[in-house]
């Protein structure tokens, strides 16, 4: 399976150009932009979202509290942290039908992923179809996770599609 490097927080509010600074507040987006039909993060002061137009569908939404310089060095730590964040946002969202399926597939294979970094338990019995239920680890909550055939095909769509999200 590939191993993907989810993209960390930006240095900057992209909707007003200032820096982060410690303490900051920061709302993480995940949207399926229409024009480019691809998933895009954004990253913007959490009291920027109000003002903000997504040009897409919203897909996902976290919120993340900027620490110090020293102690967000991009390590793989935070690569994992904002996949698990990816992960849980996308439980929270309402999708509308033309982005359920590209959802879905998300799930599924930041399921897997997660799963491999231990973040994510499979709790029996094993689903070849349907859905997985999953143990998120910390907080101890449950995901029904679509169960979707890994294809060739599949497998290139997500990747054109989520763009600027891996790295």
């Amino acid at each position: 399976m590939v191993d993907w490097q989810i993209k960390t927080m930006a240095d900057r509010c992209q909707s007003r150009g200032s820096l982060f600074n410690p303490g900051d507040r920061v709302a993480c987006l995940i949207y399926q932009d229409k024009e480019a039909s691809e998933l895009r993060r954004l990253d913007l002061l959490e009291d920027a979202v109000a003002d903000y137009t997504l040009p897409g569908e919203l897909l996902g939404r976290w919120v993340r509290l900027v620490g110090e310089p020293d102690a967000e060095a991009g390590s793989a730590a935070d690569g994992l942290q904002s996949a698990e964040e990816l992960f849980l946002s996308l439980y929270e969202a309402e999708t509308e039908a033309a982005a359920l399926t590209e959802k879905q597939a998300l799930q599924h294979l930041l399921a897997l992923l997660l799963e491999r970094k231990r973040v994510l338990r499979p709790l029996p019995p094993r689903q070849v179809e349907g859905t997985q239920t999953y143990l998120h680890v910390k907080s101890k909550r449950s995901f029904a996770v679509p169960v979707i055939e890994i294809s060739a095909p599949l497998m290139a769509r997500i990747e054109d599609s989520i763009g600027d999200l891996i790295y």
